[in-house]
């Protein structure tokens, strides 16, 4: 049973939300007087940079006209109006300032108003792997890493380098180690990507068109790497006050894009799929309110597929998360009835996401709290959880729903936690900025600038995001639109079934095969 269902069994009041054309979520909801009420009196504001803001959620069918005008006539209050979720964001320098337009809004359209509450932070994990690359000096990758001279495709090689080996050996043989990285990047590190496409089989089928766009809602894209600069076909967008430019300053986003549609030295699930970014992060932490008007704005722009490799966790009872997680779930409608297929990661702190109760006291809730993650996890976006070489759950890996997908994302190999041997053979490359410093992981292997080694669910999120956009290719090519219900059924259909017979917690209905779901399309 999904958290929507055991939510419903708990008798806690549902919102049944019926958008512009009458498509349907599922919403939570409490008395909504209440939930204004409490808003009012605590008023937590959440505080960026030297702005304070807070979210006023409209109920259904009731955004006031006039909210707009009420607003203009404040000067030292920035509003986002987003007409399509309902939701306004207040924001400004001063918090006294802030709170006296909230309650200006509230006397104005009391009977409007269903929520008032905080905007979350949406904190951008960069995985472990990231940092232990960086903080790996040449003398401990020397005695830790498995023998990169005998890396093949054997996922099951655990062979150490041999403590005896100096490193200035090993440093007068990188030049060689570089080139054959160069020429053959995706043959000798692209065993992920081989596990989607069924070793590049699906290629044959369908690599995917740039009139087949992929929105990239994360910290941006290197407009400039030689892998992704043919697949950008729009400069996107910055939802991040202050930042104009797309580019990307903490090198996520530029992975995601990579796994999507990488078309060079490594090769995406799909290289000839389109790509735009819609730039939320330029820290590691963005506002709710930036993915949720990110998500809208890539909708109007007649994406075809959203990747949301991101995600935070919300309650759902504390009044004040309320107006952030119903924008959340009404975005996701929006692209829903729009047409346009979501797809979001689980998580990566190795949790059961699928029982509120049970997740809240993972967290270190109060006893009496409920929690879910989001965005995936909710209702009308298409969770991914990550698996490793071996086919097993990835240590790391949120879990619990079986209305999930499984994706390739790795992890450090057999060995890690026994030995403390990293297997780079268990890890996924993937595209990095190639103004970002490089790791000593990567120099030591000897690959050029521009390419990094990772671990996550962010990175499983993605495959499946490309997969759906050659579905979504494949279909426009035989002259029909495949709708994101279609999209999902036929990559879950076709999924590999890595764990117990059928869906299960650990990969839900399996692990997406992109190939066998072009051949569903080409029978």
């Amino acid at each position: 049973m999904n958290w929507q269902s055991k939510f419903n069994n708990l008798k806690v009041c549902v919102l049944s939300l019926s958008m512009a054309l009458s498509a349907g979520l599922v919403g939570i909801s409490g008395v909504a007087a209440t939930g204004v009420a409490d808003a009012s009196a605590a008023m937590e504001l959440s505080v960026t940079g030297d702005s304070y803001s807070r979210l006023v959620l409209f109920k259904e069918g009731m955004f006031p006209e006039q909210a707009a005008t009420l607003i203009e006539g404040w000067k030292d209050i920035q509003a986002t109006i987003l007409p399509e979720t309902g939701l306004i964001r207040l924001s400004g320098s001063s918090p006294t300032l802030v709170r006296e337009a909230e309650l200006a809004v509230l006397q104005a359209f009391t009977d409007a108003v269903e929520y008032t509450g905080s905007d979350p932070k949406v904190e951008l994990k960069l995985d472990d792997s990231e940092m232990i690359a960086a903080s790996l000096t040449p003398q401990i990758v020397q005695q830790n890493l498995v023998d990169i001279k005998n890396i093949g495709d054997n996922p099951k090689l655990d062979k150490s380098f041999s403590k005896t080996m100096d490193f200035e050996g090993l440093n007068a043989n990188r030049g060689e180690e570089t080139v054959r990285a160069e020429e053959l990047l995706y043959e000798k590190w692209g065993w992920d990507i081989k596990e989607v496409t069924d070793d590049w089989k699906s290629h044959d089928i369908q690599r995917g068109s740039r009139d087949v766009v992929i929105a990239v809602v994360d910290s941006g894209i290197d407009s400039s790497h030689p892998d992704l600069k043919d697949s950008l076909i729009g400069t996107g967008k910055s939802f991040v006050p202050g930042i104009e430019s797309t580019d990307d300053n903490l090198g996520h986003g530029t992975m995601i894009a990579g796994t999507i549609s990488a078309d060079g030295k490594l090769l995406g699930v799909g290289p000839g799929l389109g790509l735009v970014p819609y730039k939320v992060f330029d820290t590691g932490k963005a506002d709710s309110s930036w993915v949720v008007e990110a998500i809208v704005e890539a909708v109007n722009d007649n994406v075809d597929v959203i990747n949301l490799s991101l995600g935070t966790y919300k309650s759902l009872l504390k009044p004040d998360d309320q107006a952030a997680l119903l924008a959340y779930e009404r975005a996701l409608a929006y692209a829903q009835l729009k047409g346009v297929t979501v797809v979001a990661s689980s998580g990566t702190d190795g949790l059961n996401i699928s029982d509120p109760s049970i997740l809240a006291q993972a967290l270190k809730w109060d006893a009496s709290e409920l929690a879910v993650h989001a965005p995936g996890g909710l209702p009308d976006v298409i969770t991914v959880s990550a698996y490793n070489r071996q086919h097993e759950k990835a240590f790391y890996s949120n879990y619990g729903l079986h209305d999930m997908i499984a994706s390739p994302g790795g992890d450090y190999g057999s060995t890690w936690f026994t030995k403390g041997e990293l297997n780079l053979t268990s890890m996924c490359l993937t595209t990095y900025p190639t103004h970002l410093p490089q790791s000593e992981l990567s120099k030591l292997v000897g690959l050029p600038v521009g390419y990094e080694f990772m671990i996550g669910t962010s990175l499983a999120a993605p495959k499946v995001a490309a997969s759906a956009g050659l579905l979504i290719a494949e279909a426009k090519e035989r002259g029909y639109r495949l709708s994101p219900s279609a999209v999902k059924d036929m990559l879950f259909e076709t999924a590999n079934d890595y764990g117990e017979h059928g869906a299960d917690e650990d990969f839900g209905v399996g692990g997406v095969n992109v190939y066998a779901a072009l051949m569903r399309l080409n029978p």
